[in-house]
């Protein structure tokens, strides 16, 4: 039996000053934001292990986790136009995100011999999430009023039971391991207006059954060689921001919601593995190849002299490439894994017609070769001392509308351990 409990809260100020020349809008326009945030949230764990005998058990556990925040954001905006003329406003929004996750996880284990053992389980997946958003505006505080086309409450159920079974063997210098997973998934969306409850709106349903096939097989050579080759389905739930319909409002000019009629990424991909190893280096060098249908990608699209954008499934993308690891030991100290992975990459084209928009937003077929890498490091110091250091980096790789830059980031962590407490401050 196991939990934890975790409380926050947090201020944050933005100014965003604009220029335009677009006829007939501002010249210069401020907005102001003052937004204040409280969270806490929970978690219960309790397990519990059977042995039937040596290499022989059954293990459960169940999990529940229940997260709140509450925030408040108040923008405050005036701006100016060629005839000197200025325009205030002020919007405020409380948005209060309610969740709670249930999971139940059963999983048999038995080793049959020396060269062969079977994996069994079960595992579901309970969400419920409860969002209200209010939005209030007019010229100032004391004039503001409901914006109920700015309304919004997010009701999110979506329930997910898999089993799965997995046998792993070895025959010489041969291993292999065939697992397949069955999951049954059920979501329903709903987006009551203002003054609407829930049961006077229709939901969103999607309920669907899924396979999921893998096959590893590998190869040992002499001098610690090893060749591996792999395929695996795979599922890409979307996240919660992108399936919520809250409108964001803190930029006046680039306003962004999500899309609850959202569905999941689905992939298959193929991989062909070759590992040397040595006493204190580890080297990896794959070929992959992967597609994806279903893809999710953020669109953009102008109305008026505001851009909107959300999150839609445009269509199929695929990916091939190679990836290169070294793992190394130095000095005692030092742990090092260095990642680089080099691919080409398609996008199909697209054609979508935004709610609200009135023309639709088309995409070209879109290839580019590209790569990203990255470097962990970690130090071990005395007196129970360790750092970390993350590294990474993205070449520019293209997306629905255009292309994302490249961009890289450096992460640092520094623990102090102490009996059975532990210590850690983290930057970025």
């Amino acid at each position: 039996v196991g939990g934890f409990a975790m409380f926050g809260n947090g201020d944050s100020k933005r100014t965003v000053n604009y220029l335009s020349d677009v006829p007939n809008s501002f010249t210069t326009s401020t907005r102001l934001t003052d937004a204040d945030t409280k969270m806490n949230g929970g978690n219960l764990e309790f397990g519990y292990k059977h042995e039937f005998g040596k290499d022989h058990y059954l293990d459960f556990n169940i999990t529940t986790d229940k997260w709140q925040m509450d925030n408040t954001s108040i923008y405050k905006q005036n701006s100016v136009f060629a005839d000197a003329n200025e325009v205030s406003s002020y919007q405020k929004q409380i948005m209060n995100m309610n969740n709670h996750e249930v999971e139940i996880q059963l999983d048999y284990f038995k080793k049959i011999n020396e060269n062969s053992k079977l994996e069994a389980g079960y595992k579901a997946s309970i969400e419920r999430e409860n969002s209200p958003v209010e939005t209030y505006g007019g010229t100032s505080e004391g004039t503001a009023i409901p914006q109920t086309d700015l309304f919004n409450r997010f009701l999110y159920n979506q329930d997910v039971h898999a089993l799965y079974t997995t046998y792993t063997g070895k025959m010489n210098k041969f291993g292999y391991q065939l697992g397949l997973r069955g999951e049954y998934s059920s979501i329903e969306t709903r987006s009551p207006g203002y003054n609407e409850s829930a049961s006077d709106v229709t939901p969103f349903n999607k309920d669907y059954f899924s396979l999921f096939p893998t096959l590893f097989l590998s190869y040992s050579l002499p001098a610690d060689n090893e060749l591996q080759l792999s395929y695996t389905r795979r599922i890409e739930r979307p996240g919660g921001h992108e399936l919520n319909p809250f409108v964001d409002i803190t930029d006046s000019t680039n306003i962004s919601f999500g899309n609850p009629n959202l569905l999941p990424e689905f992939s298959n991909a193929f991989e062909l593995n070759y590992i040397k190893n040595w006493d204190k280096h580890v080297f990896s060098f794959s070929g992959y190849f992967r597609n994806t249908d279903n893809v999710i990608q953020r669109i953009s699209y102008l109305e008026g002299n505001v851009m909107k954008s959300t999150f839609e499934n445009i269509s199929r993308s695929m990916s091939t490439g190679t990836e290169l690891v070294l793992k190394d030991e130095l000095f005692k100290m030092l742990e090092l894994t260095s990642t680089v992975n080099v691919y080409y990459y398609k996008l199909d084209g697209f054609k979508y017609m935004p709610e609200g928009a009135s023309d639709y937003i088309t995409g070209k077929d879109n290839e580019d070769f590209t790569w990203n890498a990255r470097m962990i490091a970690s130090f071990r110091f005395p007196k129970s001392y360790s750092l970390q250091l993350t590294g990474n980096y993205n070449a520019k790789q293209i997306i629905a509308q255009g292309y994302q830059k490249a961009n890289y980031s450096l992460d640092a962590g520094l623990r102090k351990q102490v009996k059975k407490l532990s210590f850690s401050i983290n930057a970025r």
